[in-house]
């Protein structure tokens, strides 16, 4: 037996059809099923062969509360009184209300986006699953990368005197830097602000970013990597690192260690990213063929025309609720945050709230 959740319940007022809305919503307790008659009201009844499968849906430590006849009694009446609200609600023609409306069309729109992205999603086979891993294979394989922050004075080796001078100047920047707390990085970084002479790095406060062996040794000479490879507590500084280009003063941000994820250990992510790819390309095409289908369309004119008053004061809301909103394709689709169903443990709501 399906249950329905409770704001389908309360809230299936209108039908989406075709037909303008006029047909009818069968909001009987059972519509179409037959069973043993547990409780009955309004020509309608509650079914053991439901109870059974209620139960045996709730987790042991649930279904344990309902060993007895009046524990299960309890829960029987739980559902009665939340049917016979219905069926008052409906009597008294609640189910035109506007806040009810405005929740059955949201319910609605989130099981149909629902069916229709399931219906077109797919699964990736593995050959797709194998050419997606191909062209991000960076993102599962890398080596081992450091974070580097440093202080660097430029002297270039042709030049002995300026050599000279800006050695005795970066000596005096690691002693600077050894005064200071290993782990205060920004203290570091005013310094590089203040010292450094590498364009590249001074305006982010002497960050080096994380850099693999390679792009280290390409980037700084291998005189940095080889200072660099040395270091190995976060905080830790080098001492002054002569190269061609003039001398660096390192500290030590970070290390991420190498990654090696072969395929196989990464299918079910590759597959689930995939998956969500797919439904929101289904997602984007099923709405434009739902504007073709309907002939949606806005009138920017008329649009610009529509007041909003900053300086207003707010109003009392005129419904409970918010209208639906489906956001753009871009966004999360609504059939992948679609709300659990309310938990079997307590059909109906509480005695308290039923009475």
């Amino acid at each position: 037996m399906t249950r329905r959740p409770f704001l389908l319940l309360t809230g299936l007022a209108l039908c989406a059809g075709c037909d303008g809305g006029k047909t009818p919503v069968d909001f009987r307790h059972t519509p179409g099923q037959k069973g043993t008659s547990v409780a009955t009201f309004a020509k309608d009844s509650i079914s053991r062969e439901e109870l059974e499968q209620r139960f045996a849906e709730m987790n042991p430590y649930a279904r344990a509360r309902y060993q007895t006849v009046e524990q299960r009694r309890e829960y029987v009446e739980g559902l009665l009184r939340f049917e016979l609200l219905a069926q008052e609600a409906l009597a008294r023609g609640m189910q035109n209300d506007p806040d009810v409306v405005e929740t059955a069309k949201k319910v609605m729109v989130q099981r149909l986006i629902q069916k229709e992205l399931e219906s077109r999603g797919g699964t990736p086979t593995d050959a797709e699953l194998a050419d997606y891993y191909q062209k991000h294979k960076a993102d599962y394989v890398r080596p081992e990368q450091l974070r580097l922050s440093h202080v660097f004075l430029a002297a270039p080796k042709a030049d002995a005197a300026l050599r000279e001078r800006k050695q005795k100047e970066a000596l005096a920047v690691l002693a600077s830097a050894k005064a200071l707390d290993p782990m205060d990085f920004g203290a570091f970084g005013k310094l590089a602000r203040e010292k450094s002479e590498e364009p590249r790095t001074k305006p982010l406060d002497g960050d080096m970013r994380f850099l693999n062996a390679e792009e280290l040794k390409n980037a700084y000479g291998p005189e940095v990597l080889a200072a660099a490879q040395g270091l190995t507590q976060v905080g830790q500084l080098s001492d002054v690192v002569a190269t061609d280009g003039g001398f660096h003063v390192l500290k030590l941000q970070g290390k991420q260690a190498a990654l090696n994820l072969p395929l196989e250990n990464v299918k079910p992510q590759i597959q689930s990213r995939l998956q969500y790819e797919r439904r929101m390309e289904a997602h984007a095409r099923f709405l434009e063929e739902l504007k073709q289908k309907y002939g949606a369309r806005i009138d920017d004119k008329a649009l610009a025309e529509v007041k909003v008053d900053l300086q207003a004061p707010q109003k009392a809301p005129q419904q409970q609720g918010v209208p639906g909103f489906v956001g753009p394709t871009s966004s999360t689709p609504p059939s992948l945050t679609v709300p659990p169903p309310t938990p079997a443990p307590n059909p109906g709501g509480s005695r308290a709230a039923a009475q």
